[in-house]
């Protein structure tokens, strides 16, 4: 079967230039302003990986949120300089930055997490249990798509 004839040239391109995951992105970051958190969903995807492990390098965030070392480095500049994260040298490898969450950065993580969900809930408004996770079944073939290809 050919894609050509299943994808419009038009949906070709919201498909290549990402329409719903930049409203999605969109959407989030006016959802955390109303709820008074001033944060991308960059930032809250660097502070999330924090919430499940704390203390961990920089290449290891660059990697668990597929960004390069430079774009790493200028969201957690943001961090710290808002409060959020510290950085401290490695005991082990002097040449290696630690980066922990502060009690700032460990407390918005509750209210962070609920106005996620919230997001999550109403974009998928109308999906039923079966379609989200069908959607998710084809995000992760794509991604998988990707991966081999790059790898």
């Amino acid at each position: 079967m050919n894609t050509i004839n299943l994808i419009s040239q038009l949906d070709n391109y919201h498909l290549l230039t990402g329409r719903t995951p930049t409203m999605l992105n969109r959407f989030l970051s006016l959802r955390l302003k109303a709820h008074g958190f001033d944060l991308t969903r960059e930032q809250w995807s660097i502070l999330a990986v924090l919430w499940n492990g704390d203390g961990c390098s920089q290449q290891h965030l660059a990697n668990a949120t597929y960004r390069d070392k430079p774009s790493t480095t200028r969201l957690l500049d943001n961090l710290e300089k808002e409060g959020y994260i510290v950085r401290k040298g490695s005991e082990h490898d002097r040449r290696t930055n630690l980066i922990f969450l502060t009690e700032k950065g460990q407390k918005i993580k509750e209210p962070v997490t609920r106005v996620i969900y919230q997001v999550l809930d109403d974009a998928t408004k109308g999906l039923s249990e079966q379609d989200i996770r069908l959607l998710k079944s084809y995000f992760d073939k794509i991604f998988n798509n990707i991966m081999l290809q790059i790898q």
